[in-house]
């Protein structure tokens, strides 16, 4: 006898609560779009400061190209939780959170600000361990996007009643 697909329920968080979990996630996936109107996905490794998501990325690509010509961005971060197995295949589900930030990337010019970018990334992924400090001149080196937050809209999954 066919029946429905049972889902997990889920709830729209705050956007506090979307900014908190953002904050917190070592991994975002960027999707661009270029000329040739095809989405392009790209994991990046980011922080949030002063309520701007900023990445470290090369000055030539793909990413780069799409975003020379079209600043709107989406970025993503989730987390897949507790699997909840079932008799039957449509009413398997999980536990999962996700984040979506609608926005514009801008690259950023100013060097004292990539360095300050640059050191709060160290700060986030290389804590505890020892390395030489970044100058001004390594800024030349590595280019910074910055996204400005338009839209943030996060949701997760919540326990079905009982």
């Amino acid at each position: 006898m066919p029946g429905t697909f049972s889902a997990m329920p889920v709830k729209w968080m705050t956007t506090q609560k979307s900014l908190k979990l953002l904050k917190k996630e070592k991994y975002g996936r960027l999707a661009t779009c270029g000329k040739d109107l095809q989405p392009y996905i790209t994991p990046v490794n980011f922080i949030l400061m002063d309520g701007r998501i900023y990445f470290h990325c090369g000055f030539e690509g793909q990413k780069i190209d799409n975003l020379n010509y079209n600043s709107k961005v989406c970025f993503e971060v989730s987390r897949l939780g507790k699997l909840y197995p079932a008799p039957h295949a449509k009413n398997f589900s999980n536990r999962f959170w996700s984040v979506l930030v609608f926005g514009k990337a801008r690259q950023v010019k100013d060097e004292k600000l990539k360095l300050h970018i640059l050191n709060e990334i160290m700060e986030k992924y290389a804590t505890g361990h020892d390395y030489a400090g970044l100058t001004l001149e390594d800024t030349k080196t590595v280019n910074i996007v910055e996204i400005t937050i338009e839209k943030i809209t996060g949701k997760v999954s919540i326990d079905p009643p009982k």
